[in-house]
């Protein structure tokens, strides 16, 4: 009788000492399936069609030229690295940011147009908070005389909505167009912020 208890015990200390190869060995004694799954052909990172595309609930520009892209602009001082060139690159993911209050920016459209459409963008990312900006819009047709196109209004940039601002009026003439901002809600910027301006 004391040898079976000993011969028990001993088996009992060898799988507390030994788990993994008692597990090891288990193991062995069963079929393994193993599933290889294809990676995806693709040369950059894309959405799957099951998820639905977040540009859906974007602000809508219109569908025309925009006709202040690449255009020369002259803009309020600037802080740090966020220059005026930034303003009509095209570019999105760069942007221009002023120092203080009031911000002024102006685009020389290098001709006369009708416009009745002023578009401002920031970066869409969600890492950008909401915030509001107090933005007004002037035209001029001589680059010294300005009249006010939209009066100067709170509009709100939020990433759901493509951190876009749509500003529309009445159709006007206009060589030159100005921007006059005088608030930003952003706690991380003390200053107007503004990635893309796009004039239609």
């Amino acid at each position: 009788m004391k040898l079976r208890y000993s011969v028990l015990f001993l088996v009992a200390v060898m799988i507390i000492t030994f788990p993994g190869t008692m597990k090891a060995e288990t193991m062995e004694d069963s079929d393994t399936i193993v599933t290889i799954v294809r990676a995806p052909e693709q040369t950059q990172a894309e959405r799957p069609p099951c998820f639905p595309d977040p540009a859906d609930n974007f602000i809508q520009l219109p569908d025309k030229e925009n006709i202040a892209e690449g255009k020369p602009v002259q803009a309020s001082e600037h802080n740090d690295v966020y220059v005026s060139s930034n303003l009509n690159d095209g570019i999105v993911q760069t942007y221009w940011e002023s120092k203080g209050f009031p911000a002024v920016l102006t685009i020389d459209l290098e001709g006369v147009h009708i416009v009745s459409t002023a578009a401002f963008c920031l970066n869409p990312s969600a890492i950008w908070e909401p915030r509001t900006q107090e933005i007004a819009v002037l035209v001029s047709t001589d680059g010294e005389n300005f009249a006010e196109a939209a009066a100067a209004a709170v509009y709100q940039f939020d990433a759901a909505t493509g951190n876009r601002v749509r500003i529309d009026f009445d159709p006007v003439e206009a060589a030159y167009v100005r921007v006059v901002i005088t608030s930003n809600s952003s706690s991380n910027s003390k200053g107007a912020q503004i990635a893309e301006i796009c004039i239609y």
